[in-house]
């Protein structure tokens, strides 16, 4: 008997001989063994060889192949058992992702347990798909064939995925479900509206929101059903196509017709699906649903007019039961159908809603042009003639007007400019018509007016495009101004005699626009020969108090500063100095010679005329200045002119321009709280034969009068 130890060596039975003759079975057994091994791993290296080197496509096959026998469409997770676990668990095992309880023999196939689960992650990290160990839509589609990897991320089949995870037409809002099998609440209702009012022909308009809240879970809206109201006018007259969006991209849409508009009671109803709109949990995101109207519909479904086909105003609508003046929409209740993270349906509303929507006629019926005087319209101005010889001036500005184009591209058509004159020498012949620098169009001066006609649509210039205000500029020559102290104003305007249709502007398509409000020019004085009178800079205005009595009562001098610019035309203008008696530039007129302006200077007082004149004369000044004194005018020969011999006044010479600084200053007992201004009224002047002579244009124009302080 051969002695050994059990417990040592499982063959260490019986003989001694019997025991080598077991280990020497046992070595044989264990040789053929191993070179049964050995010649399956030189196979395995093969097979990986070749699956190296048929790279992804191999793989690719093994998918198509696992695709073919099975279609994954339902959720799985860990604890998930049947058919689609083995058909899971089978595919992940030929892609190569091991499950090693069932590769051992140790489990079956059919159960999804840790091991499963990991293999599902490795899977999903491979394919661009969030690695949560969740089997759901992105991972089914891949394993479906289905999937598109765009910027490292799957999107599933039936999904439309873009790199910046935006939602495009077609197809999906951006996201995917992150809280695998977590079930969620849905709240819907009804959410903000820009604009109620549509307009005829209008695309993809707002009509109705709803509002979609997420709680514990994400969601993912995949349908919709809307209530078009109980009047086919909806679907026949009015819309034609439906959208669901998310505010911007289209993720649905569906033709209006008898074919996809069904009757339920009596509510036609729309369902539109095919989409996913994904809501994370925790927040709200807002569905817009948009609308195509048709781009002709008949007036009696106007807003104005007619709602419905009887005539009738009433509220013949209804909209989830709930009566409806005019057009409308609502969503039904549990209309609204989204999935959460543990494949669950949710509906809502619990009760329907509706949105009441006016339609108007189209933008282009309610073209409006909006015509108003332009800012940079010539203001009140005394000119000399450009042309001293023939006393013309040719091309003078008398008028800038706006045009505001509202709702649609208009285009000037017709354009009548009364063009006023006053003066017995001198006339208006010609006018033109500009914008900027564009000519128009140019017209004869007939009966006062202009006819700018027949300006056809394309015409340099003409356009006025929809929500913009383009500045047209008429302009005048003035011809045949001659002879000494000889002048003749100019007044143009796009109202007064010509009637009630002045202006004559079109739409898009050629129809008449609407037009509101006018532009009157101010006076443009031509004169044959004189002075031509602008100011340099702003006027400036300065207060100081000079004195404060021990009754508190207060003295205050005000002085403002007007930088006069001169320019002589035709002729050496004489300009007398404040000491002189006679011809001053501030003298009012007085009973020996009324040939002066009768007002040459003003105060305002809180923005209203408190005091006109000059010298004694005090218009309702009350106890607002100091021993009887009223406005002192101040200024001195300018350079570049000529003194007279007696010192009383100074000649400017033909051609030339000097600029004139005039101060005004007068005193004010106790202002309080009131503000004060000065106003040049009118400025007088010589001609060579020393007659006096006055040019007040700028009478009452605020550019001629200082600020108030």
């Amino acid at each position: 008997m051969w002695n050994c130890a059990r417990a040592v060596d499982p063959f260490c039975y019986g003989t001694h001989a019997h025991y080598q003759f077991t280990r020497r079975r046992f070595s044989e057994y264990k040789l053929k063994s191993n070179l049964g091994k050995a010649l399956l791993i030189i196979k395995i290296i093969a097979m990986k060889r070749i699956i190296f080197a048929t790279g992804v496509a191999v793989l690719a096959l093994a998918l198509v192949a696992g695709a073919q026998g099975q279609v994954f469409n339902v959720n799985l997770t860990v604890g998930s058992t049947g058919s689609d676990v083995v058909a899971l668990q089978t595919a992940l095992m030929s892609a190569g992702y091991n499950i090693p309880w069932i590769a051992s023999g140790a489990a079956a196939k059919g159960y999804f347990g840790s091991q499963t689960k990991a293999a599902v992650m490795q899977y999903q990290a491979a394919h661009g798909v969030p690695n949560t160990g969740f089997v759901g839509p992105l991972t089914r589609a891949a394993l479906n064939g289905g999937a598109m990897t765009v910027g490292g991320t799957t999107c599933p089949a039936g999904y439309t995925c873009t790199l910046t995870g935006s939602p495009v037409t077609g197809g999906s809002s951006a996201g995917g479900i992150t809280t695998p099998g977590v079930p969620g609440i849905m709240t819907s209702t009804a959410g903000p509206l820009s604009s109620a009012v549509l307009n005829v022909g209008a695309q993809q308009v707002p009509v109705i929101t709803v509002r979609v809240q997420a709680q514990y879970s994400d969601l993912d809206v995949q349908s919709l059903t809307l209530d078009l109201g109980n009047n086919t006018s909806a679907f026949n007259k009015l819309f034609n196509t439906v959208y669901v969006t998310d505010g911007t991209n289209v993720l649905s849409s569906q033709a209006l017709n008898g074919s996809t508009v069904v009757q339920s009671g009596s509510e036609y109803i729309l369902g539109l699906a095919g989409f996913h709109f994904f809501v994370p949990r925790g927040t709200y995101k807002d569905l817009v649903i948009k609308g195509s109207l048709n781009t002709s519909i008949d007036t009696a479904y106007l807003a104005g007019g007619a709602h419905f086909p009887d005539g009738v105003h009433a509220a013949l609508n209804s909209i989830n039961g709930i009566a409806v003046t005019g057009w409308g929409i609502g969503v039904v209740a549990n209309g609204v159908r989204a999935v959460d993270g543990a494949g669950l349906n949710l509906y809502g509303p619990t009760t329907g809603f509706n949105q009441v929507l006016t339609i108007n006629a189209s933008l282009v019926d309610n073209a409006q042009a909006n015509v108003s005087l332009d800012a940079a319209s010539p203001l009140v101005a005394s000119v000399p003639v450009s042309d001293t010889t023939n006393g013309n001036y040719l091309g003078l500005p008398v008028l800038i007007f706006d045009v505001n184009a509202q709702n649609d591209t208009l285009h000037l058509h017709e354009v009548k400019v009364q063009i006023g004159t006053v003066g017995a020498v001198g006339s208006v012949g010609a006018a033109y018509l500009y914008n900027g620098s564009t000519m128009i169009t140019s017209a004869s001066v007939s009966g006062g007016i202009a006819d700018f006609n027949n300006i056809v649509d394309g015409t340099s210039g003409a356009t006025i495009p929809v929500n913009t205000t383009v500045p047209f500029t008429v302009k005048v020559d003035v011809t045949g101004v001659t002879g000494a102290g000889v002048a003749l104003s100019v007044v143009a305007s796009t109202t007064g005699s010509v009637g009630a249709a002045p202006l004559s502007i079109y739409n898009s398509i050629d129809s008449t626009a609407a037009i509101s409000g006018s532009a009157v020019g101010n006076t443009q004085t031509v004169a044959a020969a004189g002075p031509l009178f602008q100011l340099s800079g702003t006027p400036t205005i300065v207060k100081s108090v000079l004195s404060s009595d021990q009754n508190g009562n207060a003295t205050d001098s005000y002085t403002a500063t007007f930088n006069v610019q001169v320019t002589s035309i035709g002729q050496n203008i004489n300009f007398a100095l404040p000491a002189s008696t006679t011809g001053a530039m501030f003298l009012v007129a007085n009973a020996a010679n009324n040939a002066y302006a009768t007002t040459s200077l003003s105060v305002y007082k809180n923005g209203s005329m408190d005091w006109a004149g000059i010298g004694g004369n005090t218009n309702g000044l009350g106890n607002y200045w100091t021993n009887g004194a009223s406005v002192v005018a101040n200024y001195s020969q300018p350079t570049n002119t000529t003194i007279s011999s007696n010192g009383l006044y100074f000649t400017l010479a033909q051609n030339q321009t000097v600029t004139i600084p005039v101060t005004l200053t007068w005193l004010v007992k106790n202002p309080g709280a009131n503000t004060y201004a000065a106003q040049l009224q009118g400025i007088n002047w010589l001609t060579n034969a020393l007659a006096p002579n006055s040019s007040i244009f700028m009478a009452n124009q605020t550019a001629w009068r200082s600020p108030a302080i």
